[in-house]
This record gives C-alpha cells, sequence and structure tokens, in this order.
C-alpha cells in the first residue's frame, strides 16, 4: 500500500450563535469549486468498493448522479453524488490534496485497490424486506482480510434494524471468525481527530426516515445509531462501522433543499473524522 504523505491539516472552525444557527449548512450551497489543474492522481482518492449482491427479483433504482436513476447494483446507492460532495468537504475542511472527481469505485478483488488506504463499503440493506446488500464471495472475503492486515482502513454504513445487523454478522464472520466488533464511545480518538463529536446522530436514510416515510420517522428511537470497531493485533482499528444511520445519504442530498441540513453536517464530519484518522493511523 502507498506510504501515506505528511498530512498538513487546516482546521476551519465552524461557530454557531444561536440554537437555530447551528443548522446553517458547513458546505456552501454553489457547486463551484476551485478549478483543478493537477496532472495525474490526487494524493487522496476515494474508493468504493464493487461487492458481490445477493440475488433478488426486485429491481434496484437509485437516483445518485452514477446510478442515473435505472438498474443498478446494491454498492452503487447514492452513487456517485454521496463521494463527489464529501469530497468537496475533504477539499473544503482540510488540506489534503484531492477534488470531487477524486474518487474509484473498484472491485475487491482488484490488485489495484492495496495502492489506496480507505475504502468505502455500503452495506445498503433495506429496511423493508431481507436478501439485499452484499453477499462476500470467498475472493473477495480473502481480499478484504489481506486489505485490512496490510493497512487499509474500511467504513461500513447504512444498515439498519436487528435483522440486518444478523445478515452482517454473517458478512463479518466471513472476513474474521474470531474478531469482535467493539462498541466505539464517543472519547474515542476518531470523534476527535478533527472535528469534536460528542454524539453519534442518526443521519437519515431519503427514503426510510425522510421523503417517503414507510413507518420510519427522524432520529427513531427504534434504530438507535451506533458505530463500532474491528482492530487488529496492535490495536489499530482496521475496519468501522457505522450502524442504523446513512451518512451517504447525508452526504448525496447536501444541495436537495428538502433535506434536513443538520443532518448533513453531522455526516460531514463524521465522513471527516473517518478519513484523517485512516491517514494519520
Amino acid at each position: 500500500m502507498r506510504n501515506c504523505l505528511f498530512i498538513i491539516l487546516l482546521i476551519i472552525p465552524v461557530f454557531f450563535s444561536s440554537a437555530e444557527a447551528q443548522y446553517e449548512s458547513i458546505m456552501p450551497r454553489a457547486l463551484e469549486e476551485p478549478k483543478d489543474n493537477r496532472q495525474g492522481e490526487h494524493e487522496f482518492v476515494f474508493i468504493r468498493a464493487k461487492y458481490s449482491n445477493y440475488i433478488n427479483s426486485r429491481k434496484v433504482r437509485f437516483g445518485g448522479g452514477g446510478g442515473g436513476g435505472g438498474d443498478a447494483y446494491w454498492w452503487q446507492a447514492d452513487f456517485d453524488d454521496a463521494d463527489r460532495n464529501l469530497l468537496r468537504g475533504v477539499r473544503r475542511y482540510t488540506t489534503l490534496d484531492t477534488s470531487s472527481r477524486s474518487y474509484k469505485a473498484m472491485s475487491l478483488t482488484d490488485p489495484e485497490l492495496f495502492e489506496y488506504p480507505f475504502l468505502y463499503i455500503n452495506m445498503k440493506r433495506d429496511l423493508l424486506f431481507s436478501g439485499n446488500g452484499p453477499n462476500f464471495k470467498p475472493k473477495e472475503v480473502e481480499a478484504l482480510l489481506e486489505y485490512m492486515l496490510r493497512g487499509g482502513f474500511v467504513m461500513i454504513d447504512d444498515f439498519w434494524g436487528p435483522e440486518h445487523w444478523q445478515e452482517f454478522q454473517v458478512e463479518h464472520r466471513k472476513i474474521f471468525p474470531d474478531r469482535k466488533l467493539v462498541r466505539l464511545d464517543t472519547d474515542h480518538t476518531i470523534f476527535h481527530c478533527f472535528f469534536d463529536i460528542d454524539k453519534i446522530t442518526q443521519v437519515p436514510g431519503r427514503g426510510a426516515t425522510w421523503e417517503f416515510g414507510w413507518g420510519f420517522s427522524l432520529d427513531d428511537p427504534e434504530f438507535p445509531p451506533a458505530v463500532y470497531g474491528v482492530f487488529d493485533d496492535n490495536k489499530r482499528m482496521m475496519m468501522l462501522v457505522n450502524f442504523n444511520t446513512d451518512l451517504g445519504d447525508g452526504w448525496e442530498h447536501t444541495f436537495d433543499t428538502g433535506y434536513p441540513t443538520r443532518y448533513c453536517n453531522e455526516a460531514y464530519k463524521l465522513g471527516i473524522n473517518y478519513i484523517i484518522y485512516a491517514l494519520s493511523h
């Protein structure tokens, strides 16, 4: 895996003068960004995992830029609007060398994966039915395990409820039959390595908890958000698991006036902290 270059971080404080002001977006509403004249690849590239799917007769439709609203795979949920917007946030709040075009979707068995230290996996467990999201095959399991043991950091996102927790456990045991998930408290370094995060907020999924209803609500107490880690023998976090939350939707809908701004803000803070932690540990 490529050596991480020395990272100089520029922290831009965000101050809120009142309870109402705290819901102002930490991202500018314009999509414009500084002109990017860089030749070749940026230092930080956001990698999204392509994975094997459960077979399901339901037609999958996602509205992200990459999905185009047509039939797609589960890994494509929020792609590529979420990826581009998060990178806009990384560029705005840090001095990492990156841009909104610095992302790739990559098969878990692609040897090039080992060139990049950060990997995002959207579990995409639909609340309304089972049999969706990843179904890791042996070659994918082997590659994921090697990737993490060699220094890679994996971020898991977007799965909800007890049924899908059990399904996630199945996938987790394929990779780590002997390593436990450890629930993280907010005093862990990952929540303070850039932004100070003192509460794990449930970032709503567009369909389930925000736009369409479907029997769920914002900050639904039946789905308490939690963050878990998996550690190697040297106590380095290899995998971070976001449960009962959808950071990808928080990034994807940054410029959607209907999506609650305060949840976008929390999604950015967590995402940027995860990246900084992964690159500095």
